[in-house]
């Protein structure tokens, strides 16, 4: 397993060569880029003493005893000699097995594969650290077309995966990719020392509201309950929590693979209904003895066609934002819907608040949004030309206020009619899904 790291140089390219031939001014260590410049780094790495202390060298498309002055020769000839004089990299094997040879033999594959086709690169193995490890200095100035080499993090993942596939090819462990990013170094110190930072109680208000919920709403009420806001929108690239008291949200992937957004729904949904613990149900599900109280599917049968459709599937993905529902189990034939869940419940109520029940009534809905869009735009170009006209600035004002109106009014139906077009898309898929579900549980169907 190899362990690879690359950063920049700035400041005298000779400096840092020589640094790479004193071995007394780094043992047991890495250089790092608070090192003076390019001479330091290539006397570490190409010292006569070192070299008889098991350091191997080599030099790619340069003398490796000559590389400080070849490699400002060709800064000059270039007329670029300023800035970052040199990139400096290492590549540290965990194998304690590992010969120098074969360490080397890597690098040098490593850098010529890399960068041997446009630079300069110096490559030493070391042996003063418990680990055998590849240092590689790179001419920040190609020799064949004079360009800059181009730092940034595509090169540094660029050698990451050269290196595991090298390694590979030599029988060696590589580090598997993990899963989510990293947690910033002080977090991961305080909490490590059992410090309240922001992330690791995230995790737990996440983990509590998970543990007691059996859809997202119950989710997000849970979360409420304990102070917390998030942006749960299933358009979303990334879900947000933000901690009480605190002003800046947290991507819940950043808080590790167990918190990223299809993981958090697939937690909820597998949870059991023994997660209901006697003291919860009695505190959220008590019903009152002395009348009797229809449960919310039995509503929903009162309604008929596309509203009835659209309620019954909020209902099985337990998404209905109006009045609470009694916990029940997301059926696997509408797993793979749980992430537009939103947007069924806006469907719901628009067909419930415009009464719509078939197809025919939808078409009509569409051609009246339509034309509503319509006379809403041509008020806006009308009112569009009268704000160009030599008027008192306070009438503009106005004008722009009702423009600004218009507009909203516009995005609003525009929405509308793209909830419309979905249903007018799926609407026939969902029903076939309603039904088989239905079969499955009572022998016949329930939306008709």
């Amino acid at each position: 397993m190899a362990v690879t790291k690359i950063w920049r140089i700035r400041g005298n390219a000779g400096m840092v060569i020589d640094y790479a031939n004193n071995p007394e001014k780094v043992r047991g260590e890495y250089p790092t880029d608070s090192l003076a410049d390019i001479s330091d780094v290539l006397e570490y790495a190409d010292d006569d003493i070192k070299t008889e202390s098991h350091l191997y060298t080599s030099g790619i498309n340069c003398n490796k005893r000559k590389a400080k002055e070849e490699f400002t020769e060709t800064k000059e000839m270039y007329g670029k000699t300023g800035g970052i004089v040199a990139i400096h990299g290492y590549q540290s094997f965990e194998e304690e097995n590992l010969s120098p040879e074969e360490a080397h033999e890597i690098g040098v594959q490593l850098a010529k594969e890399l960068w041997g086709d446009r630079f300069q690169v110096i490559v030493a193995t070391h042996l003063n650290t418990d680990h055998v490890h590849n240092h590689f200095v790179i001419n920040s100035i190609s020799f064949r077309d004079g360009k800059h080499f181009h730092m940034c993090n595509a090169r540094y993942l660029e050698m990451k995966e050269a290196s595991d596939r090298l390694c590979k090819e030599h029988g060696l462990s590589v580090i598997e990719k993990t899963q989510g990013k990293r947690i910033p170094y002080n977090l991961y110190m305080r909490e490590k020392n059992g410090d309240p930072a922001r992330y690791n109680i995230a995790r737990e208000a996440i983990d509590y509201a998970v543990k007691r919920s059996l859809n997202m709403e119950e989710f997000k009420a849970e979360l409420r309950t304990l102070g917390y806001s998030f942006q749960f929108d299933q358009n979303r690239k990334y879900w947000t929590v933000t901690v009480p008291g605190w002003e800046r949200p947290i991507r819940t992937y950043r808080l590790g693979s167990e918190y990223t957004r299809d993981r958090i729904i697939e937690r909820i949904y597998s949870n059991d209904e023994s997660v209901r613990t006697n003291e919860y149900r009695e505190a959220y599900y008590h019903r009152p003895n002395n009348y009797h109280i229809r449960r919310r599917i039995h509503r929903i049968n009162t309604r008929t066609g596309l509203e009835k459709l659209y309620l019954r599937i909020c209902y099985e993905m337990g998404y209905l934002p109006k009045y609470r529902q009694d916990p029940i189990k997301v059926h696997y034939i509408f797993r793979d819907e749980l992430l537009r869940c939103d947007t069924y419940g806006k469907e719901a109520s628009l067909l419930s608040k415009n009464h719509v029940s078939t197809v025919y009534e939808l078409i009509k809905l569409k051609n009246d949004k339509t034309n509503e869009i319509d006379d809403l735009m041509d008020r806006r170009t009308e009112l569009r030309k009268m704000a160009k006209r030599n008027i008192p600035e306070e009438q503009k004002e106005a004008l722009k206020d009702k423009i600004t109106d218009l507009t909203d009014q516009i995005k609003r139906i525009r929405a509308d009619l793209k909830l419309i077009d979905d249903i007018a898309d799926r609407s026939g898929i969902l029903e076939e899904k309603v039904r088989e579900i239905d079969r499955e549980r009572n022998g016949k169907e329930l939306i008709r």
